[in-house]
């Protein structure tokens, strides 16, 4: 889950390895008042038309929907983990905690993106990864660049830092295989497919 700070997009990504692929089916929040108040509003305007786009009332992105939505996904799969950032994030984790679903912090910092963001884009190129084909989830790749450090580490950050574009889908979706690479018994299966 790659939580908004305040009223901007918010991502959750589910990931379900069967049979040797990935399959990822992200979900998009917002605000209400994003919707007027926004440089992006006619864009998530066509986001909401088209039914990509959970909108939920007032200036903040009411993160119960979230919690809506994991119980409904949780009667369909079983949710071993649940990646977060911690960083104002505090009341939602006491609430998933308190609803009983498995959340693990995720921190943003660019040592823990190297292996799951150069993972997604092994596994991708192999043919390994299934993505949910919708506009926000190629929106968000479109905007996304690689920071890379003199080791080679690698972190998803926005094309330009200063643009409204968004990459929230696509941290979620590195956040998801991220928790899941921490696992042991997927760590040799990961490697060696």
């Amino acid at each position: 889950v790659d939580l908004a700070s305040v009223s901007d997009l918010t991502a959750l990504s589910v990931m379900i390895p069967y049979d040797g692929k990935y399959y990822f089916k992200n979900y998009y929040y917002l605000p209400e008042s994003a919707l007027e108040n926004n440089s992006n509003s006619e864009l998530y305007k066509q986001w909401k038309r088209e039914g990509l786009l959970t909108i939920t009332s007032g200036n903040v992105t009411d993160y119960d929907w979230i919690i809506r939505d994991l119980k409904k996904i949780s009667e369909k799969v079983y949710i071993d983990k649940i990646a977060y950032d911690q960083y104002n994030s505090t009341q939602w984790a006491i609430d998933c905690t308190t609803e009983g679903f498995p959340i693990v912090p995720f921190s943003q910092a660019l040592w823990s993106f190297n292996r799951p963001t150069k993972e997604l884009e092994r596994l991708i190129k192999s043919g390994k990864v299934v993505i949910d084909d919708n506009q926000i989830n190629r929106y968000c790749f479109r905007n996304l660049t690689l920071k890379i450090d003199h080791n080679e580490n690698v972190k998803p950050v926005k094309s330009n830092a200063m643009s409204m574009d968004k990459i929230d889908g696509v941290i979620a979706m590195i956040e998801a295989l991220g928790i899941m690479l921490e696992q042991p018994q997927f760590n040799n299966e990961i490697l060696s497919i």
